[in-house]
């Protein structure tokens, strides 16, 4: 059994696997109290669907980017969780990985190469991230890192595919100022997921892909056998 945790972005989302399988997905609001739900929130949700922690053989959580306050206390209640129940195997995730999961199915149908995961900075720009779609390996991860984490303004998306060397006709775009991407790039390909942020469905989803094939987490560029936060500095520094 497999719980998935993910506060990246503006809610708390949890998801439920057995093996591929879902179980159950829920999304609860956050306002400035992430750290008195978070616990109730995990237990209730396990409560509903009549297991407990002694069940769940993996904790996944999405390590960020992203909001400071809540990966911070994702990963601290995920810590307690974890010493409190030694049977649990963790894996952290990028967040970014997490969410360029949600788009892989609609990607693929389209034949498409790449997916362009975004998620907002809280400082008027954005973290963004390439992944590259496995078509060839079987038994193997859904898709490969293809550059680091950056922070960009969405008016320099362009610039950005260009100096990645893209095909703009190549690539899906999901996440934060998705709304704004055929404004700036006309060409690209937008998800229609519905979820445009970071969510633990995603980070389920790929974590049930790399135990199914049985995949040392420590040969991936974004998946990690402990709990360790991602923070990502602004690629632009103001100098008075």
């Amino acid at each position: 059994m497999i719980i998935s945790i993910e506060t990246s972005a503006s809610d708390l989302t949890l998801t439920l696997l057995n093996k591929e399988n879902l179980i159950d997905h829920i999304s609860v609001s956050i306002k400035n109290d992430l750290s008195e739900i978070i616990v109730p929130s995990i237990k209730k949700f396990l409560k509903n669907n009549t297991i407990s922690l002694k069940d769940v053989s993996f904790l996944a959580v999405g390590c960020g980017p992203g909001s400071f306050t809540g990966i911070r206390t994702v990963i601290s209640t995920a810590i307690g969780i974890k010493i409190s129940n030694n049977h649990i195997t963790s894996i952290g995730i990028n967040s970014l990985a997490g969410l360029a999961m949600s788009a892989l199915c609609e990607a693929k149908k389209m034949r498409l190469k790449y997916i362009i995961s975004s998620i907002d900075s809280k400082r008027d720009d954005l973290f963004i991230q390439v992944f590259k779609i496995n078509y060839i390996e079987k038994n193997s991860l859904p898709f490969s890192v293809i550059n680091e984490i950056d922070t960009i303004k969405i008016n320099n998306l362009q610039n950005y595919l260009v100096n990645n060397n893209l095909i703009f006709e190549d690539i899906i775009f999901i996440g934060y100022q998705s709304n704004k991407v055929k404004e700036v790039v006309n060409t690209l390909n937008v998800s229609k997921n519905l979820k445009q942020s970071p969510n633990s469905l995603g980070v389920g989803k790929l974590v049930s892909c790399i135990i199914k094939n049985k995949i040392n987490i420590n040969k991936t560029t974004f998946a990690f056998d402990k709990f360790k936060p991602i923070y990502v500095r602004s690629a632009q520094i103001n100098v008075k």
